[in-house]
This record gives structure tokens, sequence and C-alpha cells, in this order.
């Protein structure tokens, strides 16, 4: 969900039509939902967004067990987290 989510967000991004029926279109969402996706532009500038998604990537890694020595599922949201809103 939250690759999903930040995958639109970076597109909004990119968008030369921000507005609401321009984005629902692009990211064929109900116009309701896109509200959403203004605000995260907002606040989320689009190489946060791009390192986001990066982050997502190896958080997803790790919960497979692949480059994680002893890091609990808990650890690596806590760490996720983190990284999402610094």
């Amino acid at each position: 969900y939250l690759f999903s989510f930040f995958s639109k967000v970076l597109l909004s991004h990119a968008a030369t039509d921000k507005t609401e029926a321009g984005l629902a279109k692009l990211l064929q969402q109900n116009p309701y939902f896109v509200k959403d996706y203004l605000i995260a532009i907002k606040v989320f500038a689009p190489n946060h967004t791009v390192a986001i998604i990066g982050h997502l990537r190896k958080a997803d890694i790790m919960s497979k067990g692949i480059d994680a020595v002893s890091i609990t599922e808990g650890q690596i949201l806590k760490e996720l987290v983190f990284k999402i809103l610094h």
C-alpha cells in the first residue's frame, strides 16, 4: 500500500495538470481521494519521495531476511517510519 501511494505521489509531482480532475484521470483514482495526493505533494518533495520509495524497497528486502542481520520486523518498521518522516 505504501509503495502504491508514494508511486502515485511521484506521478503527481511529474503531472502537468495538477488539478483534482487532471490527477484523478492520470492516477485513475476517484477525485475524492486525489486530495490526499495533493496534500502529499506539498509535504514530500520529489527527491524525498524517490528516497522514500528506496527505503520502502530496502525495508521489504530486509523483512524477507535479506540484508537483515538479527533485526526484528518491529525495528525495520521503526526505521522505515523514521526515514519517511525525516
